[in-house]
C-alpha cells in the first residue's frame, strides 16, 4: 500500500468516524441511535474494515469494542485513528474467526456493509459462528446494499453510472478497467477485484444463508430514495419495480 493510499484510507475513515451525514452512513447512524442503548453493552463489528464506525460505537456510548477484520491495512488505519483520537474502549483485531474462533459473548454484533462481500457458504459459516458468539437476548443488526440498489456495484462511482451492475457484463467490466484504480485493501486491492468478489446479496439470500444457524429476524427496513420526502419516512418499497429505489437494507437478528 503506497503512503497516498494510506492517506486516503484515513480521511476516508475518518470522516465515516467523525461526521453524522457522512454519504452511505448517515442512515446507519440515524437508525443505530434511534434502536439502540449500547450503554453497558459489549459490541462487536464484525468486518470493521477501517474503523470507523467502531470509534462512533466506542465514542458515542460507554461499550466495550471489539473490531475484527481479516485485512491488515483496515486495520492498521484504524489503529492509528484510535491513538489520534485517544479512544479507549476499542479494540482492533486481524482475526479470521473461522480458523480463530471468538471466545467471548456479545451484547451487539453487527455487519455493516460486509455481508455483500463475503462468498455464500463462507458467510453461511459466519453467521453460525457468530450465533453462538451472540449473548443471551443480544442481537445481530446487518446493514446493506441490496443487489438492485443503485449503488450496489461498488463502482458506480467511478463509472458514472447508477445500475451499472445490469448491464452486460463484458461491456461493464471493460468500463471498470478502463476507469480502474488502487484501493485501501490487502484483500480487495484495486476496484475489479471489489467487484468480482460481490456476492449479489439480496434479502432472500440472506435469508437462505441464516438458516441452521439459530437468528431469525426481529426488524426489517429498507431505506430508498422515497423515505427523504417528508411523511415517508417509514415506508418501506419491496414491491418491483420500486424495489430497485431501496439503497440499503436493515435486518435485525436475535435467537
Amino acid at each position: 500500500m503506497t503512503q497516498e493510499l494510506y492517506r486516503e484510507g484515513l480521511a476516508y475513515a475518518e470522516q465515516n468516524f467523525l461526521d453524522e451525514n457522512a454519504s452511505h452512513l448517515h442512515v446507519d447512524k440515524k437508525l443505530i441511535r434511534e434502536k439502540f442503548d449500547l450503554n453497558g453493552k459489549k459490541v462487536l463489528d464484525f468486518g470493521s474494515g477501517m474503523g470507523g464506525m467502531s470509534l462512533w460505537y466506542a465514542t458515542h456510548w460507554d461499550c466495550q469494542v471489539l473490531a475484527v477484520d481479516i485485512d491488515r491495512h483496515h486495520i492498521s488505519i484504524a489503529n492509528e485513528l484510535k491513538v489520534r483520537h485517544g479512544v479507549k474502549n476499542v479494540k482492533f483485531e486481524i482475526r479470521n474467526i473461522l480458523e480463530e474462533p471468538l471466545e467471548e459473548q456479545f451484547d451487539f454484533i453487527v455487519l455493516n456493509d460486509v455481508a455483500e462481500h463475503i462468498q455464500f457458504p463462507i458467510l453461511t459459516e459466519i453467521f453460525k459462528m457468530l450465533s453462538s458468539s451472540l449473548a443471551p437476548g443480544g442481537f445481530v443488526f446487518v446493514t446493506y446494499p441490496p443487489w438492485k440498489s443503485p449503488y450496489a456495484s461498488h463502482v458506480q462511482h467511478v463509472i458514472g453510472i447508477p445500475w451499472c451492475q445490469f448491464l452486460p457484463q463484458g461491456i461493464l467490466l471493460k468500463l471498470i478497467e478502463k476507469n480502474n484504480r488502487r484501493i485501501v485493501g490487502e484483500e480487495e486491492s484495486d476496484l475489479l477485484e471489489a467487484y468480482r468478489g460481490l456476492n449479489h446479496l439480496t434479502h432472500e439470500k440472506l435469508m437462505k444463508v441464516i438458516e441452521g444457524s439459530g437468528l431469525k429476524p426481529v426488524f426489517r427496513k429498507s431505506h430508498s430514495f422515497i423515505n427523504n420526502i417528508p411523511g415517508l419516512k417509514n415506508l418501506n418499497l419491496r414491491v418491483f419495480p420500486l424495489d430497485f429505489l431501496v439503497t440499503k437494507e436493515f435486518l435485525l437478528l436475535e435467537k
